[in-house]
């Protein structure tokens, strides 16, 4: 019989048998000393963490279910390393995703002119948000209902806060390699 810790991850918690906890432990350890001296370490590791929680609740079928070693394995392989290597060897499991990431709306504030709706359609849609604006304009002067419809998104559209929400506004995979990659562009600015 395994010993089974609950442990907290990404605000939830779960039953984890105490070898998936050190492994999961070893993963997220390894994880921070690869980020290094980044300068949002813990903005990215509270992303990190919201993630596997987020993997984990989808393969969990019920709240009293037990995490174990095979699962938090995949999670890691899901997840991989900031760097994209595989030198977390010792727990490696390949992991062929057949989900395909999936594009959310948000207003885009790093793409912003007024409220960043042009921005975070520019990048939900893959256009250019110039033209966007463009045709936004247009609309309005044409006595359209394109400021009608601005306002409406400006509304009800959330901004993209965290990386894992710029990610996902792009249609891009929410693993560590595109967090950090994310997050070095971010440093760059």
């Amino acid at each position: 019989m395994k010993k089974v810790v609950s442990k907290g991850i990404g605000g939830y918690s779960f039953q984890i048998e105490e070898d998936a906890c050190r492994i999961l432990q070893d993963y997220i350890e390894q994880f921070k000393s690869k980020l290094g001296e980044a300068e949002d370490v813990s903005e990215i590791m509270d992303d990190i963490e919201a993630r596997i929680a987020e993997i984990l609740r989808e393969e969990i079928h019920s709240p009293n279910q037990v995490v174990g070693e095979g699962l938090i394995r995949q999670v890691v392989a899901r997840m991989g390393m900031p760097d994209g290597s595989n030198d977390f060897t010792e727990y490696h499991v390949p992991y062929t995703s057949t989900k395909r990431a999936t594009r959310r709306l948000f207003r885009n504030p790093d793409d912003r002119k007024i409220g960043g709706i042009c921005g975070g359609l520019g990048a939900y849609l893959g256009v250019d948000a110039t033209l966007l604006r463009i045709l936004f304009l247009i609309g309005f002067f044409l006595g359209l209902l394109s400021f009608w419809v601005y306002l409406i998104l400006w509304i009800c559209v959330p901004d993209a806060r965290t990386p894992a929400q710029k990610l996902q506004m792009q249609g891009l995979p929410v693993t560590a390699e595109n967090l950090l990659r994310y997050s070095a562009k971010q440093s760059e600015k």
